[in-house]
């Protein structure tokens, strides 16, 4: 800690003081040593005193002969007067042609004072008073180095002892040859530090009294910033672990429905939340432990609420806001080219691979809606445990490869469960950024369903997500993944981002069957429109449709008869570097890619706080 501003002006007005007295005999080291005693100056200080006391004549020199001003043309031009003082004292700022300015740059550069000022500027008092603070300890450090070298050179050395009895000197044809003198390195030399002379610590007392002011403010900020310091240590409840929130609130409806859906009617309006908190833990610096905690109650505008997946929200899910462990993720590089990052719980593919679609695939600033966020192809770890490793070739190009077994299927140990027994899936990305502004991929997944679900991600058609069997009857299917990714900054104000996705999946029962799914999706970004931070952004795709099914007891035209199309537009507003609200508004023209059902409609209003 910096000491206090008050005891260094103290010491620099004694070290004044007592430069100018007489100090050669018994009974006046006697008085400086009760003088000492009563103060709290430092033991350097007292033997400062005691040599100067002891090599002082009887009268010391009253012309302080053998000191050295900062230059002989510095020393005429800084004369002190009372005028100057005045003026110093009452001056907003100060300029570079001022004596303060004059004054302490000359004793800066003298002494090697840090943060001297530059003279290319005008400084304000408080700026002059840190400078100034600088100086005052810089000074008071080389007297305390000067008085520590005086007083061991004075230290008398031990006589010798007289037991020790000197041989006589050998006869000289005895004596034998001398031995060469072995050469014994140079110690090196010391820079010689400038003494502090009476002139200079007259000019320094001066400064102090002309900035004792600001001086008092600064010594004030130390003290107050030592507290808070202090007080975040104290607080600060682990030294490898960082916090960090998302809270979302948000006020969603739905609409457009021309009959009832079960117990739920045509329209229906929520207000909901989904709280985040991350611990992230490093243990080397470079890896990443995550523990997330969440807690959530908002509904999904799904296939039970409003007839179909496509209207479903990009940040819902329903524990009834039971709080609970999401993410447990460990990150650790095997070189600075390849990255390692294993799951046990809450995995999705899209955190741990680039989506080509930077703007939207966040949950919390990015698409109000599930299929406007990426592909559908990046859901295929269902919150499961996995493996991912990245690898870069080179900065241009990359490889991700991951594993993952969806739900909570992997911690199961009954039979069709497990790591390797039951549902899971495999993929892979090969992505070409030649630049900042163009970024390419291609994906190929391989994924096996237990009970034939999910196959798209939960985004679109009941048949597209479900291509075989039901939920009460459910089969297994296996499908091959084949996805086109892109993304291009036209401008820093416009990003065009866009993806197609192919499935080609297969029944696994002894009937056989076959079944083809596409989606594809283009979004149009805008970020910092109106002003920066806030972002505008369009989606116009197909959610997932089933193209064509074929298969022992199934019809080969059961597809989806017609296309629907996902018309989605927000607008995020960054009210500070914490709190952005996304009023936004989805449209689903011929829901479940059927004609026969009217336009369906989903608006929402997102705030998002970040802590």
């Amino acid at each position: 800690m910096q000491k206090s501003l008050k005891t260094n002006a103290a010491k620099i007005n004694l070290l004044c003081r007592y430069s100018q007295k007489n100090y050669s005999t018994r009974e006046n080291i006697d008085r400086m040593t009760k003088l000492l005693s009563r103060s709290i100056l430092s033991p350097i200080l007292f033997g400062l005193a005691v040599w100067m006391a002891s090599t002082a004549p009887t009268r010391a020199n009253p012309a302080n002969t053998g000191t050295h001003s900062v230059t002989s043309a510095a020393s005429n031009s800084l004369v002190v007067n009372d005028e100057q003082i005045s003026q110093a004292r009452e001056a907003v700022d100060i300029k570079p042609g001022d004596w303060a300015y004059q004054t302490l740059q000359a004793l800066s550069t003298k002494y090697g004072c840090s943060n001297s000022p530059t003279g290319d500027r005008v400084l304000s008092r408080e700026e002059f008073a840190t400078s100034l603070n600088r100086c005052v300890q810089s000074m008071e450090q080389l007297v305390a180095r000067k008085s520590r070298r005086l007083i061991k050179k004075r230290r008398v050395a031990p006589a010798p002892n007289p037991s020790v009895v000197t041989p006589p000197p050998a006869s000289p044809e005895n004596t034998p040859p001398p031995e060469p003198a072995s050469v014994q390195p140079s110690a090196p030399v010391e820079a010689a530090e400038p003494a502090v002379s009476q002139q200079d610590l007259d000019r320094l007392k001066q400064l102090v009294q002309s900035f004792s002011t600001e001086l008092q403010s600064l010594d004030a900020r130390i003290e107050a910033l030592d507290k808070k310091t202090a007080e975040l240590k104290a607080q600060s409840f682990s030294t490898t672990t960082k916090l960090a929130g998302e809270v979302i609130i948000g006020i969603n409806g739905y609409g457009g429905r021309n009959t009832n859906l079960g117990t739920n009617g045509k329209t229906g309006n929520t207000l909901s939340d989904r709280v985040r908190l991350n611990f992230d833990t490093s243990f080397t610096g470079k890896d990443r432990l995550r523990t997330r905690l969440q807690s959530r109650n908002t509904a999904s505008f799904n296939s039970g609420v409003t007839g179909t997946n496509m209207t479903r929200l990009g940040f819902d899910g329903d524990e009834g806001n039971s709080t609970g462990v999401s993410l447990l993720q460990y990150s650790f590089p095997l070189s600075p080219q390849t990255k390692i990052i294993a799951e046990t719980i809450g995995s999705e593919f899209n955190e741990n691979m680039y989506t080509f679609n930077p703007i939207l695939e966040s949950s919390g600033g990015g698409s109000i809606s599930r299929f406007g966020r990426f592909n559908p192809v990046y859901r295929l770890s269902s919150d499961g445990a996995s493996l991912t490793l990245n690898h870069k070739f080179s900065d241009e190009l990359g490889l991700a490869v991951g594993y993952a077994v969806p739900g909570n299927t992997a911690s199961n140990p009954a039979n069709g469960n497990g790591l390797f027994n039951g549902s899971s899936a495999i993929i892979s990305q090969l992505s070409f950024r030649p630049s900042d502004d163009l970024n390419l991929g291609v994906v190929y997944a391989r994924s096996y369903s237990s009970d034939g679900n999910n196959i798209s991600g939960g985004t679109g058609s009941s048949a597209a997500n479900r291509p075989f069997g039901s939920s009460t009857a459910p089969v297994p299917v296996s499908a091959n993944h084949y996805s086109f990714l892109a993304s291009y900054k036209l401008s820093p104000s416009f990003i065009l981002s866009g993806w197609a996705g192919f499935i080609d999946a297969n029944r696994e029962t002894a009937a056989g069957g076959n079944a083809n799914v596409s989606n594809y999706a283009m979004s149009l970004a805008f970020p910092d429109f109106g002003q920066k931070g806030n972002n505008l952004a369009f989606v116009l795709g197909v959610p997932p449709k089933l193209n064509s099914r074929s298969g022992a007891g199934v019809a080969a035209t059961t597809g989806n008869p017609n296309t629907s199309y996902h018309i989605e537009a927000l607008y995020k507003l960054k009210l500070s570097d914490n709190i952005a609200i996304t009023p936004g508004l989805l449209l689903i023209t011929n829901p479940e890619h059927n004609s026969a059902n009217p336009t369906e409609y989903v608006g929402s209003i997102r705030t998002t706080f970040k802590f």
